[in-house]
């Protein structure tokens, strides 16, 4: 009975942790951090960053963007609903048309309390996700990027572990200001957590991004399309920055087809390589809110 209780309690945890990506294939898939976003920049422009990223998160969402913009790197921490915490730490650099990158990503609720029956609890757990990323992208043309992401995957939960290996791959077209990007993500397998198989949440992304300099402002407008293969709905991720002087940036986005949220928002300044970014996102349903702070440095 105890070990059932436990499994119980797991279930409805990890139950409404996956609420926060809102069920695309949760029935059918797990891990379900590996389609949430990352990056205080990205959350705040509803996470439409497939084909503008200039920052180590990148390599999230489309490893052909590893070689573009400057070297970089980046720190990452989200806080968000019922004690879900998700933490980042990565860095690419660039040699010429070529780009690596390694990245590290700790998902998890700590402080999971056990108990038989009211009071007191009988012991904590957490309950964790790790993905360790390794990227690589080359621009083949001069307008034309490609790239791929190596994912070692472990997963516990209480005392039941997992672990695996998923791939992602991604091509970018830049041509002055416009770039368009497509990216397959989490291609791969897990060994059993507990005998019971988990899938990975194989996705798509497709979008296209647009840079619009204006005397002392500059303005990215995003928009991309994102699907869980394995049972998930067509979301429609939309973005905008606006920046000045390349100092303070605001930031909006907006998301479609999710249960619990749809408006996103942020800020950012820069001063020579240093970044500071904040992303907010407001969920529905009593479900509280989501802040992400980035730190970054350009190299």
């Amino acid at each position: 009975m105890y070990r059932t209780i436990i499994i119980l309690l797991i279930t409805i945890i990890l139950f409404a942790t996956d609420s926060s990506a809102q069920n695309d294939g949760s029935a059918n898939t797990g891990l379900s951090f590996l389609k949430t976003g990352t990056g205080a920049k990205s959350m705040a422009m509803g996470e439409a960053y497939s084909s503008i990223s200039d920052d180590a998160v990148s390599m999230l969402y489309n490893p052909a963007l590893v070689n573009r913009g400057k070297s970089n790197v980046t720190l990452s921490h989200n806080i968000s609903m019922i004690d879900y915490k998700a933490s980042f730490v990565g860095s690419k650099f660039i040699f010429g048309k070529f780009g690596v990158g390694i990245g590290l990503i700790r998902t998890g609720v700590d402080d999971i309390e056990v108990r038989l029956v009211p009071g007191a609890p009988l012991e904590k757990f957490n309950s964790q996700n790790l993905s360790l990323n390794f990227s690589a992208a080359y621009q083949i043309y001069e307008n034309f990027s490609v790239g791929i992401t190596s994912k070692l995957l472990y997963e516990k939960i209480y005392i039941d572990e997992a672990s695996g290996v998923g791939f992602d791959f991604g091509t970018l077209y830049r041509k002055e200001n416009l770039a368009l990007s497509f990216v397959v993500a989490n291609i791969g397998s897990v060994n059993e957590l507990k005998d019971v198989s988990t899938k990975l949440p194989t996705l798509v992304r497709f979008g296209g991004g647009y840079f619009y300099p204006l005397k002392d402002f500059n303005f990215i407008f995003a928009a991309e399309g994102f699907k869980v293969l394995d049972g998930g709905k067509f979301h429609i991720h939309t973005g905008i920055e606006a920046g000045y002087k390349d100092f303070i940036f605001l930031r909006a986005g907006y998301m479609t087809n999710y249960e619990n949220k749809s408006l996103s928002a942020g800020l950012g300044f820069r001063y020579k390589g240093l970044t500071i970014d904040y992303g907010f996102i407001p969920y529905s349903n009593s479900f509280g809110t989501g802040n992400t702070f980035s730190l970054g440095y350009n190299f």
